[in-house]
This record gives structure tokens, sequence and C-alpha cells, in this order.
């Protein structure tokens, strides 16, 4: 006869849990909260390792990690996952809006007390009378941080719901509420070479992530691809040239590069070999991540997600159908809804 009860140990700590609960549910059971936002797979944030035991992963296995959201007990197990910053919510005002480039905007929040995350994470902004968007924090591309200042970078969609107004509507001295971080594929102390790949505004925790590595991780290999739909997407010039000073190799390409200085080939058709040692980060388009995805383990190297996903609206306009979905943007070489 089956078990119906089993134990499940979680970061070293035991818990007692049900056949067939999902990795978060025993946790909860236990009061101890795995990471996690979205709960329906798509975010990340509660991929775990499974160390031993009985698990079935429910077609979410990439090499010994599982999303926690759908994987499921069948026996005692042990897990771990990563330690992150608690998730918290902090208030702020947009400190400023600039336009980097047409359709693009840097936009910055201070916050009432510094916020915690970590390279490649994403938080849910609300700026005040508007909907949650999700947004990646990121440096600066002058790279003039200021503690208590986030910055965000956001693609502008016609008659989106926000991005639409920022700059009007919503202008300098806006009130925002910012929560998280969540995510799983932040910068973690590893020796192995990195591959950071992008589209559109993608672009943004991966150039968090780059300049962490490079002045955390001295000698650490990193290369970056970054692609945008047309060579307008591209608003990046100023890391670009941060990223040479530094000898961080980065490839530009657009579907109307220039095949000298921007490529036109797709940013997962510029990978090239790939190993067991290599660590993948790749953000932005669905289809890109999932490319980038199976390639990655494909070669058996380790890979990290973050998939921006299109959010989508219901009949009352600020009211939104189940758990808000990724950040917006635009595919590489189609186009998407606004935010």
């Amino acid at each position: 006869m089956s078990k119906s009860s089993c134990t499940v140990t979680i970061n070293g700590k035991k818990i007692k849990a049900n056949v067939g609960d999902t990795l978060i549910d025993a946790g909860l059971g236990g009061r101890l909260v795995i990471p996690h936002d979205c709960c329906s797979g798509q975010c990340e944030t509660c991929r775990v390792r499974v160390l031993s035991g009985a698990v079935d992963d429910l077609g979410t296995r990439e090499k010994d990690t599982v999303l926690g959201c759908l994987a499921v007990l069948e026996g005692d197990a042990e897990i771990s996952y990563d330690p992150v910053p608690i998730v918290k919510t902090i208030k702020g005002t947009v400190e400023s809006i600039r336009t980097i480039k047409e359709d693009y905007l840097e936009v910055r929040v201070r916050t009432v007390r510094p916020v915690t995350w970590l390279a490649g994470q994403y938080l849910r902004a609300t700026f005040t009378g508007y909907p949650p968007r999700d947004y990646s924090p990121t440096t600066p591309l002058n790279l003039d941080a200021e503690e208590g200042v986030i910055v965000f970078h956001i693609k502008v969609y016609e008659n989106s719901i926000v991005s639409s107004k920022l700059g009007k509507e919503i202008s300098v001295g806006h009130a925002v509420k910012l929560r998280g971080p969540f995510g799983n594929a932040f910068l973690r102390r590893q020796p192995e070479p990195i591959l950071l790949t992008s589209t559109g505004t993608g672009f943004a925790p991966i150039w968090s992530i780059a300049v962490a590595a490079s002045m955390g991780q001295p000698g650490r290999e990193i290369r970056v691809i970054a692609g945008a739909r047309t060579r307008d997407g591209l608003y990046m010039r100023d890391a670009v040239r941060w990223l040479q000073n530094h000898g961080i190799p980065i490839t530009l390409t657009a579907s109307d590069g220039d095949s000298e200085t921007v490529l036109r080939d797709r940013p997962q058709d510029l990978v090239g070999p790939l190993t067991a040692d290599h660590v993948v980060y790749s953000a932005g388009a669905p289809a890109h991540v999932e490319a980038m995805r199976e390639i990655a383990l494909s070669s058996g190297a380790t890979f990290y997600a973050d998939p921006f996903y299109v959010a989508e609206e219901d009949k009352g306009l600020t009211a939104f159908a189940g758990n808000l979905l990724r950040k917006a943007v635009a595919p590489f070489g189609t186009a998407s809804a606004g935010r």
C-alpha cells in the first residue's frame, strides 16, 4: 500500500508532507516559504534543486532542478534552493523619466528605504492608479548608481495601459509601490564561463548581471549577445562601450542589421559551441528564451531563464485575470502587445 504521508527536507529542515503535495505547498505546511511568484510555471522563481528522493517533476526538470509550484512529492525527498532577499513591499516616487532612445525610457524610482535585490531578479511596480507591471531593476547605462534609487528600462507601447502613460499621466513625483524581488535568473558565485543573451528590454537584467560579474567576480569569462527586432531597439550603446572597455565581448543583432556593427542573425543562432561548464542566462521574448533553453540544456550547460510575457488586460481595464504575467516585450522579429 502506498504511503499517504512523507518527509521532505528543504535546506536541511525536515517537514512532514503528503504524497501529491507540490514542493511549495509542502514547504508552506512546515512554515517554510520556498521563493515563488506566479505559481503557473512561467516565472521560474520557484526552481529548486532535487538532492535525492521521489519527486515527479511534471515535465519541469532541467538537470537536477524542478519547478516547486508544479513538481509533486511521490515519497520522501530532499531539496534545496539558493538563499534570496526576502520579498517586501516598499513605497517610492518617480524621480526621473529619461528617453534613452525613441520608445525606450529609463525610469528611476526613489524608495523610502533601500530595496535589496540580486542582479537578474525582477520587481513588481505599481504606479498609483494603474495596474502592476513587472520590471527588472538594472544598473544605469552610465553607471551613476545611487543608493535608494531603483532604475528600470521600459519599452513604450502606443495605447498601452502603463508604458504609454510614462512621462505624461505618470510623471516625476508619482507614487509607486515596489514588491519583490522575484526570479531565479540571478547571478551566482560560480567560476564557470558565463553567456548572457537578451532581446529587447531583456537587456536590463542581462546588463546588471554583466556589470556585477565583471566587478565582483574578476577573471570570470563573460560574453554578451543582445538582440532587438530592429536596430532602433538597440538602446544600449553606452553599455556596449563599457563592456568593450572592460574586455567583455558583446554582439549586437537585429533583423535590419548592417552585417558589420549589427548582425542580422537571431541571438540564439550566434551562440557557438557550449560545454557543460558554461552558465547561460537568457532574458526577453519567450521564443528566444525557449530556444536558448534547448541549446543550453542540449549542451549540458546550466541555464537560467527570465522570459518576458505580455501582460493581459480584461474588460475592467485595471483588473487583470489570474496571476499577472511577466514583463511585456516585442519578440525578436515580431510585434507584441503593449503593457
